[in-house]
């Protein structure tokens, strides 16, 4: 038997992580997308692979890879008739579009040629329609987005010339995002005939038509039952120039492109899903927070038709946590998730995330009964299959990353889940894992906290060892109980890992979720350090050799901590915050920062807090060695954070500093997959500097050739 061996940075960033889902109406197939990178090209891939199930739910086989793999297939839609899926792809060139793939045999066929490509696409139950959304600005001619008509090569070089130098104004505050620039093109939505069965070419752009014509973005498209309205989320209240979350649920008639609004425009809508009948709508949002502050997520019920600001009941009021999926790992996020009816309407699954879980939880709609029906797991996507015969789902556990599962429905809850995939079997036994410890401890305020704290590979009983300290970023977000295969690197690297979800984070209800409102830096500070302790008082962590790092809302935690303590030899802050005050006005949610700071950097009575929660304002306190880590193309938070506290530190001149800055990268992605590798390479290279790793107190040899 050959013995585990430690993760690589090939390892990890070949591994695979799963992607979206779609099962077919008829509950016997599954298409389930896969990710990973192409190491040697530096390029990100994506599959669909194909799971047949029986009358029962039970797998038929194994998973087999239905698409090649070559480029990017994703967002799998099935037709009615359960034998063809519709997908997007950009194997033709750089933008995707829609083709179509018979499951029984056959070659995908391109469906579409927009100029801007496609986005997200739903079939329609009759099977007649299929609904999509495509970029598109306001000024595009309609002929040349939908493909009628053609540009030549100098023509196409012309319009991007045009389109690089032309002005722009601006006259909104929320007028950009990250990684998407400017709002200049916004996804319209557009509906075609659906192919028939023998067609294996385009369709006729003549046929495409085009039903909103603004500057508003409209996402998840989903058909009613019967076929006549397709409904959208998007906000066309123009309080949105202003900064907004909110969104409206929308329904829209296919042949006049009428527009209903179904909301009351004060709720940030994740999701929502047609109930059977086609008169009420299930949907996942929370209160809009600019005016609401931080919210949960829950579940309203909405009419599809009635009196104007009586459409809306909340069927989940007293239930302290989110009605939706707020906390993660690192091997991906099955989707998308919706609220699934039973076939008589009475009652909806739906899922809550629970301190380190994500469970599946059962409504009655009419007596608002709820029923918890599944623990100690995440799960991500759920699926009723027909006849109410069971749930498909996706979950993690601590011991096993994503797979699906069967759970068969009981009167009383569910049955005995029955494990459909394999994906990560192989993975598992083919890599050394260090024991991973999950902690729970008394925070600020006397609150219990969730943490985990992970032994270095190779790690001795009485032995203490380099801490890694790793600060998650939200603040609204939580460490799941899933695998964590970066700080499984890390611990064959020789460090312990400590990572915890601290006042703020979802998961432990609204009131601790609310608590670092007017207040970073403050009880989540604390419970870190009392997490920091804590791996102390259990003789794992070495005091003398502590270091830290986080991402965004993490990397602003990594400047606040370095700035009132002097107990970590080396710090790492990525993608950070420095200055609260000159981010709400570069950040592309600065407003955002005013509802988390409880007001304006300029109200008197708000002036202190900024400045004092401002990591750069406690810069003349910094002995760590402290190496900034910054996305050039980042507009969440944006490089010059990073820049002010370097520039500091560097003429201050007291401690070590350095600045890495990442070209063409985003908050939230990179210009090649490989630079997200090269950022913890960088880190554990500064931390190397300033901490001892000694080999002799290791089972293995830690040091690599």
């Amino acid at each position: 038997m050959v013995a585990p061996r430690k993760f690589t940075p090939d390892d990890l960033q070949a591994l695979k992580t799963m992607g979206n889902i779609a099962v077919s109406p008829d509950g016997r197939r599954v298409a389930v997308v896969m990710h990973w990178v192409d190491t040697g090209k530096n390029e990100q891939r994506s599959a669909i692979w194909l799971l047949l199930l029986d009358e029962q739910g039970h797998a038929v086989g194994e998973l087999r890879q239905l698409t090649g793999g070559k480029h990017n297939d994703a967002n799998p839609v099935w037709s009615p008739d359960s034998h063809r899926l519709l997908f997007s792809s950009d194997r033709e060139g750089k933008k995707n579009q829609l083709w179509l793939i018979d499951t029984d045999g056959g070659e995908p066929a391109m469906l579409t040629s927009l100029f801007h490509g496609v986005s997200e696409a739903a079939w329609s139950p009759d099977g007649r329609w299929i609904a999509f959304t495509a970029p598109a600005a306001v000024t595009d001619d309609d002929d040349v987005l939908l493909g009628r008509k053609s540009l030549d090569e100098a023509a196409k070089k012309q319009y991007e010339e045009n389109e690089r130098i032309r002005l722009r104004t601006v006259t909104s505050i929320a007028y950009r995002w990250d990684g998407r620039g400017l709002f200049e093109r916004f996804p319209q939505l557009f509906i075609m005939p659906a192919p028939s069965d023998s067609v294996t070419g385009p369709v006729d752009p003549a046929t495409i038509r085009r039903l909103t014509s603004d500057d508003v973005d409209y996402s998840q498209p989903s058909w009613t039952p019967d076929s006549l309205e397709i409904g959208v989320l998007g906000n066309r209240d123009e309080k949105r120039h202003n900064g907004s979350f909110a969104s409206d649920l929308w329904a829209i008639h296919h042949e006049t492109g009428e527009a209903r609004r179904l909301t009351e425009g004060d709720l940030i809508i994740s999701c929502y899903s047609w109930s059977p009948d086609g008169n009420s709508v299930m949907v996942v949002a929370e209160k809009e927070s600019m005016s609401h502050w931080s919210n949960l997520a829950r579940l309203h019920l909405v009419t599809r038709r009635g009196n104007e600001g009586d459409r809306t009941l909340i069927l989940t009021p007293d239930l302290d946590n989110a009605t939706s999926a707020w906390a993660g790992g690192q091997f991906g996020f099955p989707g998308p998730y919706r609220p699934q009816w039973s076939q008589d309407g009475q009652q909806v699954y739906f899922l809550v995330t629970e301190r380190t879980s994500i469970s599946v939880y059962r409504i009655d709609v009419v007596w608002r009964s709820i029923t918890r029906l599944t623990t100690a797991s995440l799960t991500n996507f759920l699926a009723l299959l027909p006849g109410g015969r069971g749930l498909l789902v996706a979950q993690e556990t601590a011991e096993q990353p994503w797979e699906l599962y069967s759970l068969p429905l009981t009167d009383t809850g569910i049955g005995e889940p029955e494990r459909l995939t394999h994906f990560y079997d192989g993975l598992l036994t083919e890599f050394a894992w260090g024991k991973t410890e999950h902690l729970r401890y008394q925070g600020a305020n006397n609150d219990e906290i969730d943490g985990w704290l992970i032994h270095p590979i190779g790690a001795r009983e009485g032995v203490r060892y380099p801490l890694l300290v790793d600060i998650h970023g939200g603040p609204h977000w939580a460490f799941g109980l899933g695998i964590f295969p970066y700080n499984q690197y890390f611990a064959s690297k020789g460090y312990a890992i400590f990572y915890c979800n601290p006042h703020g984070s979802t998961g432990h209800g609204e009131a601790f979720m609310r608590d670092v409102l007017g207040d970073w830096g403050g009880k989540d500070f604390q419970d870190i350090m009392l997490g920091v302790d804590e791996c102390i008082a259990r003789g794992v962590a070495d005091p003398e050799r502590l270091v830290v790092t986080g991402y965004s809302y993490g990397g602003f935690m990594t400047m606040f901590t370095i700035g009132h303590t002097d107990r970590f030899k080396a710090a790492v802050p990525m993608a950070g915050i420095s200055n609260l005050t000159s981010f709400v006005g570069v950040s592309d949610i600065g407003y955002w920062m005013v509802m988390q700071s409880k007001g304006y950097p300029w109200d008197a009575e708000r002036i202190d807090y900024y400045r004092e929660h401002s990591p750069i304002s406690a810069a003349a306190h910094v002995t760590t060695p402290t190496l900034f880590l910054h996305p050039e193309n980042d507009l969440r938070c944006p490089i010059e954070q990073s820049e002010q506290f370097y520039m500091t530190l560097k003429m201050m001149g007291n401690v070590p500093v350095e600045f890495a800055r990442a070209p063409g990268a985003w908050h939230t992605g990179t210009a090649k997959p490989s630079q997200w590798m090269a950022y913890w390479e960088k880190m554990l290279e500064w931390f190397s500097r300033y901490i001892e790793i000694r080999s002799e107190d290791y089972d293995e040899q830690i040091h690599e050739s």
